[in-house]
């Protein structure tokens, strides 16, 4: 019994031991462990970043400088004393606005010129509304401009609900060319500069309305002509891309390859049947490559067509090589529904002094090209319809009970989804249009996605047309603003 008390009481007496000399050496190595590793990443996060924003910020200024540059100039009628028309030069300086440089409109004298300088430095601010106008006052001035509010508003209200990493919206008048909605957003403030309506972005599938274009015009395609195909409706396996048109398990229609946005479908299209010269010619006569003349800073959109048969595919399906601002795929889709007529596109309506004059006053249409006949529009208006009922379209057109939400009126359009890394996101556009007996509106819209977002440019359009159509109180945008005389 001796010699088991003893075991017990060496055990108690180890027990002890332990309790007043705990072993450290494993937590406080981990402790440290985790200290260095924080550091680290800390530091890495902070490396990464200041690389990232100074790459950025370079980008950013090279962008800049170049949509610092040409404006269409417009001549102002001066007041009842003097009917000469005048451009004048004018100083650097606005009423109220401080910086270098003197005032940009000084005493009575007044040019487009001086307009262009002062948006150039100070983009135009659509804040105010009075009579259905958005106007803005610089100097002794009132800019009176096209824009509807219910389009605008509508625009600001979805971008910013949704909270998307980027987001652009273009509208125009397909009667008259009159900007209806001009709207660009970033959820990160210190990031607004790389998304605009102003700058041309990576188009995907929009390119497929020139290849459908010049398919149909040049080439007698109609909504039923049937394209065969290996592989699913998208990717770019080169295996099956290059094989003859006519070559496929696969078939499907014209209008549905463009309603679905077939890929492999619209590289064979463009590959065997339009070609490398046709296509970059009806690119041409849709206004890439080409200035348009827009009194704000509007960077060419652009299109290289490549002679090798693969990259023309490509090319033509939407993948490579080409570039779109979002007022001009907005002009892409009015000129589907008024008949082939690509506008040339405004925003000032009227420009009004101190003294309720009008010094100037936006007057007829005016037409850029004609890049498509009636007849090649009106058949493009039904395929484009079919990527709302038939498409991808549907999605963001019909709610989850199978219903259209815009009843009464007539919608179609073209999606395109590619990759961009100015800004860096996945791009999801859409071009389309809305149309009744009386009105009509086309729209443009672009989201960047980082990654998937709640609504892509789809969603975006439909809201906006709903809005333009249901919610308009401001119909009639044709009047002349009156302001009292101070």
């Amino acid at each position: 019994m001796e010699r088991i008390k003893d075991w017990k009481s060496y055990q108690h007496t180890l027990n002890r031991r332990k309790r007043k000399n705990p072993n450290i050496s494993k937590p406080l190595f981990i402790f440290i462990f985790l200290v260095m590793l924080t550091v680290i990443s800390i530091g890495g996060i902070k490396l990464f970043s200041y690389l990232k924003n100074y790459y950025t910020k370079s980008v950013l200024n090279k962008q800049q400088a170049f949509l610092g540059t040409g404006i269409r100039p417009i001549k102002f009628i001066n007041s009842k004393t003097n009917n000469k028309i005048e451009t004048l030069s004018a100083s650097l300086r606005a009423n109220g606005i401080k910086g270098s440089g003197k005032k940009y409109f000084n005493g009575h004298n007044f040019s487009i010129e001086s307009l262009q300088k002062y948006f150039q430095s100070y983009p135009p601010k659509f804040n105010t509304i009075k009579n259905g106008h958005y106007l803005q006052k610089i100097g002794k001035y009132t800019i009176i401009y096209t824009l509807n509010p219910a389009v605008q508003n509508e625009a600001k209200k979805v971008l910013k609900a949704n909270n998307v990493p980027f987001g652009a919206v273009a509208a125009v008048n397909p009667e008259t060319g009159a900007v209806l909605g001009f709207y660009s957003y970033a959820s990160n403030k210190s990031k607004k500069y790389e998304i605009s309506d102003l700058t041309a972005y990576r188009p995907g599938s929009l390119a497929k309305i020139v290849t459908a274009s010049a398919a149909i015009e040049s080439k007698g395609f109609y909504p039923g002509f049937n394209v065969c195909y290996n592989g699913g409706l998208y990717g770019t396996n080169k295996n099956y891309w290059i094989q003859n048109i006519n070559t496929g398990n696969n078939r499907i229609s014209f209008r549905l390859a463009f309603a679905k946005s077939c890929d492999i479908a619209f590289g064979k299209i463009a590959g065997f049947y339009v070609g490398h010269t046709l296509l970059q010619k009806y690119f041409d006569k849709y206004y890439f490559n080409r200035k348009i003349p827009f009194i704000l800073n509007l960077q060419n959109s652009t299109a290289k067509i490549p002679s090798k048969f693969y990259n023309l595919e490509l090319t033509g399906a939407g993948f490579k090589n080409a570039r779109v601002t979002p007022l001009l795929a907005a002009l892409m889709s009015a000129a589907v529904i008024n008949g082939g007529k690509l506008l040339d596109p405004y925003i000032i309506k009227e420009v009004i002094d101190s003294n309720g004059n009008i010094i100037y006053q936006h007057k007829g249409v005016k037409i850029l090209d004609y890049p498509i006949t009636p007849s090649t529009a009106a058949i493009l208006k039904k395929l484009m319809i079919s990527t709302v009922t038939q498409g991808i379209g549907r999605y963001d057109f019909y709610n989850n009970y199978n219903q259209y939400m815009l009843q009464g009126v007539t919608t179609g359009g073209k999606t395109g989804t590619i990759s961009g890394n100015h800004p860096t996101g996945l791009y999801q556009w859409f071009t389309g249009f809305g149309e009744t007996r009386n009105r009509k509106i086309a729209v443009s819209a672009l989201v960047v996605e980082k990654p998937v977002w709640r609504i892509e440019g789809g969603g975006v359009s439909e809201k906006v047309i709903y809005s333009y159509f249901f919610n308009n109180n401001n119909e009639n945008n044709n009047g002349t603003i009156k302001l009292a005389k101070k």
